[in-house]
């Protein structure tokens, strides 16, 4: 054996030792007894809100690998680590810490290492591999070096270094930011491109119609190294597309799915921005949550929305992982309550109900890092693991609903602003 072969060897059994020695996050109730409750339904609900908020930070520090920061894409122990729930996580532990749940020292130091180890990991101009390997970095699943999912793990990873200002966590986020070749992404179009693999180059597939790239496109206008031109930016929203009616009408992602209305306005708050073209995409947002409740409501072959649920996302399944989305033949009757809590700030009341009605079935719907993925009422079928990406956008959408936490870091980063500037909003 070389002695590379035989450090990577000692590395892999340390990083599996730390994972299994790492302490795990028990909540303090055996049998989810509620929070203590207030007078009225909004009260009753922020208590129930504020204590899953702190049960889901802790998954991403049970589901992660000490010694590199990496976390698990979903709960089970075999599962790889997706960046995009890096990214997700990072912000969720400064959450954390903003609420006492952990200490300074724990969050800075396990966010300092996750940053150390990608400055040293495989990329592709500043590009990451979707799914990782939990212990040894190498691409899982066979995926490529991911446009979208680098988007998350670095805006994760700014908010953490705006957070942490003028501190070398800073300084080391901002490297690892301004090494993202946007332009290169586009492959010589006027596109940015999904992914980019190792054997076959990019994929046939571009961001085109509104979406979760929407955050994508806003960090690569303000990339002080490899900008994309505002050119750019107006030949993607030109292939945008409406649906719904009347109050109810928005720019709309291809499959209705409930995330990619969430996810840029966890970390940008779109409130007053006014955008030449598009408009006010923080009403969009509204406007297409609401359609997805009344879509919801008019399903009523299904017992989830009969009995008053929403928040068609991708999520878990009865048949295993599918991208559900409010449109004919999108549903199967599943629902992700992340979907519920992540709408909060655009209709607390209809978000807040969603979380009475879940807590007062919680045997089933709540389990050790809040509510769980997904649930069928008409299959009896409640999903027995959690995703990180689906934790995370709830606990930065519950925060930013309290008091504009991850809004008010985020938008002060110079890049952002520039963005912003440079579209006019």
């Amino acid at each position: 054996m070389t002695k590379n072969s035989y450090l990577a060897v000692v590395f892999l059994l340390i990083g599996l030792v730390a994972l299994l020695l790492s302490t795990t996050y028990v909540p303090v109730t055996e049998s989810y007894k509620a929070p203590s409750i207030g007078n009225s339904i909004s009260e009753r609900a922020d208590k129930i809100l504020i204590y899953n908020e702190e049960n889901a930070t802790r998954y991403f520090w049970d589901c992660a690998n000490p010694v590199n920061g990496l976390v698990r894409d979903h709960s089970e122990l075999n599962s790889p680590s997706s960046i995009s729930a890096v990214g997700f996580g990072m912000t969720s532990l400064i959450i954390g810490y903003e609420n006492g749940w952990f200490t300074r020292s724990e969050v800075y130091d396990r966010i300092l290492t996750t940053l150390n180890y990608f400055n040293n990991t495989t990329q592709n101009h500043g590009f990451y591999y979707h799914f990782i390997n939990m212990y040894n970095g190498s691409s899982a699943y066979n995926s490529g070096f991911s446009s979208i999912d680098t988007t998350l793990f670095i805006s994760g990873a700014l908010f953490a270094g705006q957070f942490f200002s003028g501190t070398p966590l800073q300084r080391l986020a901002e490297r690892l930011y301004e090494r993202i070749n946007w332009q290169w992404m586009t492959n010589n179009t006027s596109l940015l491109n999904m992914c980019y693999y190792p054997d076959s180059g990019f994929s046939h597939y571009y961001w085109t119609d509104y979406s979760e790239g929407l955050l994508m496109y806003i960090l690569a206008l303000g990339s002080p190294t490899h900008p994309l031109p505002v050119s750019d930016w107006e030949y993607w929203i030109s292939t945008w597309r409406e649906n719904g009616q009347n109050s109810l009408r928005h720019w709309a992602a291809s499959d209705e799915s409930m995330f990619t209305y969430l996810y840029a306005q966890a970390y940008i708050n779109f409130k007053n921005l006014n955008f030449n073209y598009v408009g006010n995409l923080w009403n969009n947002s509204k406007r297409a949550i609401e359609y997805d409740i009344s879509f919801s409501q008019s399903c009523t072959k299904y017992e989830t929305f009969d009995q008053g649920y929403w928040g068609i996302s991708a999520s878990n399944g009865p048949n295993g992982y599918e991208a559900f989305g409010a449109y004919p033949g999108g549903t199967d009757g599943t629902v992700a309550p992340y979907a519920m809590i992540g709408a909060l700030p655009f209709v607390p009341n209809q978000s807040k109900l969603a979380v009475i009605n879940m807590w007062d079935i919680r045997n089933e719907t709540y389990s050790t890092y809040g509510f769980v993925d997904a649930f069928n009422l008409g299959d009896n079928w409640f999903s027995p693991d959690y995703i990180g990406i689906d934790v995370g956008i709830e606990i930065l959408m519950t925060q930013d609903y309290f008091n504009g936490f991850v809004w008010k870091y985020f938008m002060e980063i110079p890049y952002v602003e520039n963005a912003l500037l440079v579209l006019g909003v």
